[in-house]
């Protein structure tokens, strides 16, 4: 087996940096009025989530196969036992504004708190990590994969790996627009096994396709994927989006959603190897994607920060009175007000979206430093 040392790839915090800039502006409808999907060449949902599987399948070590069980635990404290935590502490937040404000919402319930979870959701807040639980999953399946054929004394290529991951994954978009994503059970499977073939890529594209890809000058490589994704549009009519949480395809042909995925992956790399000699080592790429964890679980919150301080506005003075309080209180979390249909005020959600949850991630690991400190002096 082969074995990489790796040092700061910094292809990969651009990379890392578009999906979440991907992930924020589907969420704030955009950035201000600057939409970042090329004029719906390559919009944020027909991309940002393989984006991601992609970049952590890139990275997999094959000598975590000799250590499997310390793998998979690493794997647990990384995502699962964090987002338990966030979820208790979003369920308690929710409960305060309950109170004070008066409003319904999840319940404060055991099921809640520890089986949504597992399942890619909890307390309103935390949904967006549904993603981490789906990639803890990817990467438990890849690696028991690889281990059953390591005991058995199996050697298998990895073009075979990825055209069996490609099978399953193929099929599960074909059960998923068959329905079966809408019972709990099944939509977790469906899901997580369908991104499973990003994840696979990742690994490929690093072992077998990258030296092949490097000898394809840029502009052959731009022209098949416009291409491609011309023809796609003229097919369709419109650019193909999906929901990768719930494993929703709206009934797109297997072929389709997979090669739709992989041209936005192949676009953004090749995008970010071009723009790493000049942004890889920015000070704010680098913030971006070193904190796309809390990014990804704490943006939600951001989101309802804005619209609290426009509440506020519109409680206390004349201004943004078209504020929709119902709504807000009615925890609509993806609620976007913008005040005089001015569209460039959208600017404020996205960027409170990418800061204010580095900012929280900084606060933790001070007051985790305080902890250490001080057991260290006892």
């Amino acid at each position: 087996m082969k074995n990489y040392s790796f040092e700061i790839d910094y292809r990969f915090k651009l990379l890392y940096t578009i999906g979440m800039i991907s992930v924020i502006a589907s969420h704030c409808r955009g950035l201000g009025s600057l939409e970042f999907n090329l004029q719906g060449w390559f919009h944020y949902r027909s991309f940002h989530m393989p984006l991601f599987m992609f970049a952590a399948g890139y990275f997999f070590k094959d000598s975590n196969i000799n250590n499997t069980k310390i793998y998979i635990i690493k794997k647990i404290k990384k995502f699962l036992i964090p987002i338990y935590i966030y979820n208790i502490l979003y369920g308690l937040y929710i409960e305060i504004k309950k109170k004070l404000f008066n409003f319904k919402n999840d319940e404060f319930y055991l099921n809640t708190i520890f089986l949504k979870p597992l399942k890619g959701n909890g307390f309103l807040y935390i949904n967006p990590a549904w993603f981490s639980i789906y990639l803890l999953y990817v990467e438990i399946y890849n690696i028991l994969k690889r281990k059953f054929f390591s005991l058995l004394k199996i050697n298998i290529n990895e073009f075979i790996y990825f055209i069996i991951d490609f099978i399953i994954s193929y099929f599960t978009v074909i059960y998923s627009n068959k329905g079966y994503n809408k019972k709990i059970l099944y939509n977790v499977i469906l899901g997580f096994m369908h991104l499973n073939i990003y994840y696979q890529l990742g690994i490929f594209y690093r072992k077998i396709l990258e030296n092949l890809a490097k000898k394809i000058n840029n502009d052959i490589y731009f022209f098949f994927i416009f291409l491609s994704k011309l023809f796609i549009h003229i097919y369709y009519k419109k650019e193909p989006t999906f929901y990768y949480g719930g494993a929703d395809f709206y009934n797109y042909p297997p072929f389709i959603v997979i090669f739709v995925s992989f041209l936005g992956i192949a676009f953004w790399l090749r995008i970010s190897e071009i723009l790493e000699p000049s942004l890889g080592k920015s000070y704010y790429i680098n913030l971006i994607a070193d904190n796309t964890y809390s990014i990804m679980i704490n943006h939600l919150l951001a989101l309802d920060i804005i619209k609290f301080l426009y509440y506020l506005v519109k409680k206390y003075t004349m201004y943004c009175q078209d504020f929709n309080s119902k709504r807000y209180f009615n925890m609509d979390v993806f609620y976007i007000y913008i005040p005089y249909n001015v569209k460039q005020i959208g600017i404020l959600y996205f960027l409170n979206c990418l800061f204010f949850p580095i900012l929280l991630e900084k606060i933790k690991n001070k007051i985790l430093n305080i902890f250490q400190k001080n057991k260290k002096n006892i």
